[in-house]
């Protein structure tokens, strides 16, 4: 039951994308949403530490700043993407975490001369082929890198999740995990907006979207944790994927995205192969 918090996940991501969106179009850069969706995060996730007396000081912090630098290239990763794709698009790419998962599966199997699971990998290639067949009749040339910058978020999410639950199994608490991603996003947001120029002097629709990402971001990251380290890891990794169907209707709703029969059959492909892949 613990994985089920990942559908209230994936609607807060959802909501999320939309923010980022309508932040992007009133000039706000990637890093500065990084640092005001990782700053507010500090704020609210140190307050409640202190509050249920959970201290900063950890036993694994090799482990905690993998996942933490990981994960930051991760989001980073994907506020990029949506910034520069349609909502839908941006993030099926940045939920192909379980084929890269499925990839290094094979990879240590090959490595172990254990041989290769031929049914995984069928999967795998069903995924990718999904990819390929989402993004080639809708994507113009100029949209590539930022295609190819949403599938290098889906393999960040990938190595961040199985960190996650490492933390999770070494009863590390869900609040301090929190934490330490929230601080090296704050530090990363914070140093790549100043080499970029500076902060933009927001407009009040900037106001409103900066404050629903943060909201939205911190939510959503909380619950997916708690999915991840209490939950079913296969369980929680299938149920992720709602946030595709949450984030496409809201593009086609909210900023009149288009949704062909292409689109819609490479993200059934690549929902089903990320779900048969776990």
């Amino acid at each position: 039951m613990q994985s089920l918090w990942m559908v209230v996940a994936a609607m807060f991501f959802a909501l999320y994308a939309v923010c980022i969106k309508f932040a992007s179009l009133e000039g706000i850069g990637s890093f500065e949403v990084l640092f005001y969706r990782s700053f507010f995060g500090l704020l609210i996730f140190y307050t409640v530490m202190r509050i249920k007396h959970v201290t900063v000081h950890t036993a694994h912090p090799i482990d905690h700043m993998i996942r933490s630098v990981v994960g930051v290239g991760a989001v980073m990763a994907g506020i990029y993407s949506i910034s520069h794709l349609n909502v839908g698009l941006a993030m099926t790419l940045n939920y192909t975490s379980p084929l890269f998962i499925g990839c290094f599966t094979i990879a240590i199997m090959v490595s172990q001369h254990k041989g290769i699971n031929w049914k995984l990998l069928s999967t795998l290639l069903l995924g990718f082929l999904g990819v390929v067949i989402m993004l080639s009749p809708t994507i113009t040339p100029d949209e590539y890198f930022a295609a190819a910058v949403g599938l290098g978020a889906g393999f960040c999410t990938a190595v961040a999740t199985t960190y996650v639950k490492r933390l999770g199994l070494m009863k590390e608490p869900e609040l301090r995990i929190l934490f330490y991603f929230v601080l090296i996003g704050t530090l990363s947001g914070l140093i790549g907006t100043l080499l970029g120029g500076g902060f933009t002097m927001p407009t009040w629709v900037a106001v409103v979207a900066i404050l629903g990402f943060s909201i939205c971001s911190t939510c959503a990251q909380f619950f997916l944790t708690i999915a991840f380290s209490r939950g079913n890891l296969v369980l929680s990794g299938a149920l992720q994927y709602t946030v595709i169907l949450f984030s496409t209707l809201m593009g086609v709703f909210v900023f009149g995205d288009s949704v062909t029969v292409a689109v819609v059959g490479g993200m059934v492909m690549i929902v089903v192969a990320g779900i048969l892949a776990s």
